[in-house]
């Protein structure tokens, strides 16, 4: 498997970083792992060929994790896109994409075939050789799905928004990649939301990685770096990465 951090940053604008996106290539499959603002342009640099992605998961529906799946949308139209694109996402799929395709935009119920997949709070989705097991984050009220992708006894797993809980855990369990969300620094923060960095450690420390990328990072996290690699490594042998757009990774 192949992995592209398209986009590694927050909802807080910062010149280097774009909003949540990773693509995985898997055999002969392309998955895209959300599609938060500028992750379209992140495919155009790293020459992704779009018409390629037959798959796409959603994680959840804040606007740094989808904003960008109508303008892919509308790209594959242009593009000639003659297959049915394949949308997985967590229930609030239904009211969202109503919203959509029935209120905002239904010119494009017309231009591209979307097929769209209610992720239930521990599904498995089928892609041939390609398994896409799921399970439910704490993300303050909002549902939420991490996601583990495994091939040819590979995996990798993506936390997408969470704080720290037992779900994401038992699915990151030995997995080759855990790319997970470190939000924002040790201190005072808003609990149930995102996890800090002494919080992932114990993350780190439970699951048993091959390698730790950490993602979703703010400004104050990049600001940080080697203090948040220090904390997050403290008591684990894996490899701790922190995300840049573009990094590439292979398994």
């Amino acid at each position: 498997m192949k992995v592209c951090l398209l986009g590694t940053g927050t909802s807080l604008p910062d010149p280097s970083r774009v909003q949540s996106g990773v693509l995985v290539k898997a055999g002969s499959h392309n998955l895209l792992l959300d599609i938060g603002s500028g992750v379209l342009q992140r495919m155009m640099q790293s020459r992704v060929d779009l018409t390629s992605i037959d798959h796409v998961f959603i994680s959840h529906f804040h606007i740094d994790h989808c904003s960008d799946f109508l303008s892919f949308c509308q790209s594959l139209w242009l593009l000639g896109y003659d297959k049915t694109l394949e949308l997985y996402a967590p229930p609030s799929l239904k009211e969202w994409s109503r919203g959509i395709y029935d209120i905002a935009f239904p010119y494009l119920r017309e231009k591209l075939l979307v097929e769209k997949r209610v992720l239930k709070e521990r599904d498995v989705v089928h892609l041939g050789p390609v398994t896409v097991s799921t399970a439910p984050t704490m993300h303050s009220t909002l549902e939420s799905r991490a996601l583990k992708v495994e091939h040819n006894g590979k995996s990798i797993v993506y936390s997408s928004d969470t704080a720290p809980c037992r779900e994401v855990i038992e699915l990151a369990a030995g997995t080759d990649i855990l790319i997970h969300e470190c939000n924002w620094l040790d201190g005072n923060y808003p609990r149930g939301v995102h996890t800090s960095p002494s919080e992932l450690a114990d993350i780190v420390e439970r699951a048993e990685p091959s390698r730790v990328v950490i993602t979703h990072v703010s400004p104050e996290v990049v600001e940080n770096e080697r203090q948040v690699l220090a904390t997050v490594g403290r008591r684990t042998d894996a490899e701790i990465l922190i995300a840049e757009d573009l990094m590439e990774l292979t398994l």
